[in-house]
């Protein structure tokens, strides 16, 4: 889905790097670790992850669920692993709410700048958004995709070889 504000989304490097997606350390404990690929939709409102490049996509958040980026050094689980990583790859996005926190490890400080940077960018984009744009990108997220994608095909009941298609 095209963003209703693609054409007003602030276009810089971090932004078009991060759209191009990353591997990352996705870090919830000392113990727990794991490297994910991180993209930046072509929205520019999205990020997903997944196991691996071209992996199925887990779960995504909008840029407008961000509440800050914080540097490695301001996460007390990212302090504790400065014996593995350098704080400066490290770096936690913020939600707002209840939702929780989100640590990050890149691969080199180069990497992690481009993260925080271009994070911010978008966040404070959607910061400074009227109400109507955030009301465009708010029903651009809802409403459902259309086109050959979205059909879904679903067995009918007792019609054994049977198949219906409907819009999903």
């Amino acid at each position: 889905m095209a963003s209703l504000l693609q054409g007003r989304l602030p276009i810089s490097q971090e932004v078009l790097l991060m759209q191009k997606g990353m591997m990352m350390r996705k870090v919830r404990t000392k113990n727990w670790k794991r490297l994910r690929y991180f993209k930046l939709q072509e929205d520019g409102m999205t990020v997903w992850h997944a196991r691996q490049v071209g992996g199925r996509a887990k779960a995504t958040f909008s840029i407008s669920d961000v509440e800050t980026v914080r540097k490695g050094h301001e996460s007390e689980l990212l302090r504790s692993l400065a014996e593995e990583f350098p704080l400066e790859q490290g770096f936690t996005i913020v939600f707002h709410g209840r939702r929780a926190n989100l640590d990050l490890v890149a691969n080199s400080v180069e990497e992690a700048q481009i993260w925080i940077k271009g994070l911010q960018l978008l966040v404070d984009f959607v910061t400074n958004m009227d109400q109507k744009e955030r009301l465009d990108q708010y029903r651009g997220r809802m409403e459902p995709e259309r086109g050959p994608r979205s059909l879904k095909r679903q067995m009918l009941q007792g019609a054994g070889d049977r198949w219906q298609w409907v819009q999903g």
